[in-house]
């Protein structure tokens, strides 16, 4: 999948990398990762659409123009990703230990 929006005129096409979209949460469907990129890499306020593919043929890919279809989406700012911790005792606050004996 990839997103397309229009760059000054022209069709552009926004692919995110393999690695980038592995590290978001996996209970995310392909799609809301993907709309998490547009909002991350586009300009706030630009109008996308996400596709399954783009021609291979960059013939003539210069001339291609953004046409929205009833699928576009707008950028928007997006909400910091807090990672995600698995509870374990390494991740317990320590106490400090009080000085002075009994």
């Amino acid at each position: 999948m990839k997103i397309i929006f229009d760059k000054n005129g022209r069709c552009a096409v926004l692919t995110a990398t393999p690695k980038f979209l592995s590290a978001l949460p996996e209970s995310w469907s392909a799609e809301e990762k993907l709309v998490y990129v547009a909002n991350k890499d586009l300009a706030t306020g630009t109008k996308y659409e996400i596709v399954d593919s783009v021609s291979d043929d960059r013939t003539f890919r210069n001339a291609w123009e953004y046409q929205s279809g009833p699928n576009e989406k707008i950028s928007e700012e997006n909400e910091p990703i807090e990672p995600e911790e698995e509870a374990s005792e390494e991740n317990e606050p320590i106490e400090p230990e009080e000085e002075g004996g009994e």
